[in-house]
């Protein structure tokens, strides 16, 4: 291990880092100038952000001064280590706002909050803190679900309300009272995130040279790395444009079709849809604006968000007929039959708001719109809300927990197994059955036309073995620390697949404030490894990784 040009690596990163913090200080700033600094207080927030970029500014230092006299190279292994200490260090330095701000003041929440956020999963431990009405005093929230033997979930909430200087009456709790600038940065991490920090940066930091290649290959998500163009930086760039591209036609679109919607809200919205990350500034999510045409937009978005970004960037070339794959049409199959089977369970249900108030039953039209939002924004593994889909018939819960290990397509920012593993896992199974009774056959292994490497196919399946393996190992740890067995196993499916949403303690209606602080860090760490697909991240888990020779 080359310790000298690893650290060059990553002073350039968390330089390239302090950077990027500037942009929610200058939105703290602005809403200190301009807005009403009563429900919009901000003060707290510019110091905070100037002190966390001063403590990058030093890491970074640190790590330039031990990396002085690097060879300049990067190899495999220097890559791979680069690539899973940024996606630890990176939350570790994103949450520290929010620490140094006091508005959460529990480091684990706020490690945990920042790498749902890069990691894009979408979960918060963001939750209105409640006072006794007569004493003032902080009272704890108690949650208690029924099963065999019953569990009682004591715990605090994480955001003090805002309150009226004159009559003290509460103005804005839970996420809306955290401030513009915070909640910018809290978005801006998902936007990221979505389709990775690193190719961001091999995208604008040409220092990194060819050793480009090797962090793109280890950051890309999916198990076929199908690149646009020759050169990795120039790859890189064309996601960007992409991606940024797309992000400004969501905003558009939202701000066109809601005359109510702020132009804050909609760059929040669309930093969190096209990431599939699902952070909301507002505490019911999409349901707070009551609107069909953001639903069906962010709904819209998420879908592109779950397609392979290669294939945008054919589309734009006029190579229409690039779409015509097996995974492509695989995921569109996938979101119409659980859209159209959710819909036709809801029908008739009581429809159940995520504050807990009822508004009659599903009728055919709400069903559909609800029922296919819901499923997409599992799939892709967004992780917004327009219901409380807790309340659902238990087989739409189940599938709900299906979808979020299908995932989207590779390439893409969503999580989950990917569509391409699926059918590849398909066709491993159908050709092992076909040469039982033809054994004399020569058979390759194809998909979509393409002849596919023996190696590709036993890394598709040693990533389906260790993503069961720490599926059974990881709800059993839940278990262990004592949450009940459903939430568990809401809990491994959300965090391993970076889907953001789980089920009872952890369902749309709640927060991942009940959770322990050894909880929240074996979850930070199954979002990260999620993240990254398992095999970088446990690659630097054996010793001989980083011996020198």
């Amino acid at each position: 291990m080359q310790f000298k040009d690893l650290s060059r690596i990553l002073a350039i990163f968390i330089f390239g880092f302090a950077l990027v913090m500037a942009i929610p200080l200058f939105v703290s700033c602005y809403y200190k100038l301009f807005i009403d600094p009563v429900t919009h207080p901000q003060d707290y927030a510019i110091d905070a952000f100037l002190v966390s970029i001063g403590i990058c500014l030093l890491l970074g230092f640190f790590f330039y001064y031990q990396g002085k006299r690097s060879t300049r190279k990067l190899y495999q292994k220097e890559g791979i280590a680069a690539v899973v200490i940024l996606w630890v260090l990176i939350p570790a330095l994103a949450a520290l706002p929010f620490l140094i701000s006091g508005t959460l003041k529990n480091p684990f929440q706020a490690y945990f909050e920042m790498a749902s956020g890069f990691t894009t999963t979408g979960a918060s431990i963001m939750t209105a803190k409640t006072y006794d009405m007569q004493t003032g005093e902080e009272i704890p929230i108690i949650r208690t679900f029924c099963g065999s033997p019953d569990v009682e979930y004591r715990f605090y909430g994480t955001i003090e309300p805002i309150r009226d200087p004159i009559s003290h009456e509460i103005v804005l709790e839970g996420v809306e009272a955290v401030g513009k600038g915070l909640l910018f940065w809290r978005s801006l991490t998902q936007w990221l995130g979505g389709v990775g920090i690193v190719v961001l940066f091999i995208a604008i930091l040409p220092a990194l040279g060819a050793g480009g290649r090797i962090l793109f290959q280890a950051e890309v998500p999916g198990p076929l790395k199908d690149s646009m163009t020759p050169r990795i930086k120039e790859a890189a760039m064309q996601l960007w444009r992409i991606y940024c591209g797309l992000t400004a036609i969501q905003i558009v679109l939202l701000l066109a079709t809601n005359p109510q919607m702020s132009f804050f809200d909609a760059v929040t919205i669309s930093f969190s849809t096209l990431s599939t990350g699902g952070f909301s500034v507002r505490n019911t999510s999409i349901e707070y604006y009551h609107n069909s045409a953001t639903e069906w937009i962010v709904l819209f978005f998420m879908i592109f968000g779950g397609i392979n970004f290669t294939l945008y960037f054919y589309i734009l070339r006029g190579k229409f007929y690039r779409i015509y794959e097996p995974e492509f049409f695989c995921y569109l199959a996938v979101i119409l039959i659980a859209a159209i089977f959710a819909a036709w369970q809801l029908v008739g249900t009581p429809y159940v708001l995520l504050d807990g108030s009822i508004e009659g039953n599903f009728t055919l039209g709400s069903a559909i719109r609800h029922g296919m939002f819901q499923t997409v924004s599992t799939q892709t593994s967004t992780g917004f809300a327009t219901a409380n889909y807790d309340s659902w018939p238990y087989i739409l819960q189940t599938l709900m927990l299906i979808l979020m290990f299908v995932g989207g397509m590779s390439g893409s920012t969503a999580g989950g197994i990917k569509i391409m593993r699926h059918y590849m896992l398909f066709r491993i199974a159908q050709t092992k059955v076909e040469s039982l009774f033809r054994p004399y056959n020569v058979q390759t292994f194809r998909v979509a036309d393409k002849e596919v490497d023996v190696s590709v196919s036993t890394m598709v399946l040693c990533f389906f073995l260790i993503l069961m393996t720490l599926s059974v190992l990881g709800t059993f740890i839940y278990i262990l620390d004592g949450i009940d067995p459903q939430t568990s196993l809401g809990l491994i499916g959300c965090m391993i697949n970076n889907v953001g949403l789980a089920f009872r303690m952890a369902s749309s209606a709640n927060s991942f404030a009940f959770m322990s602080d050894f909880s929240l860090m074996w979850s930070s760490l199954l979002m990260i490894a999620g993240r990254l697909e398992f095999f970088v991240v446990l690659a630097v888990l054996v010793p001989a990784f980083w011996k020198k020779t």
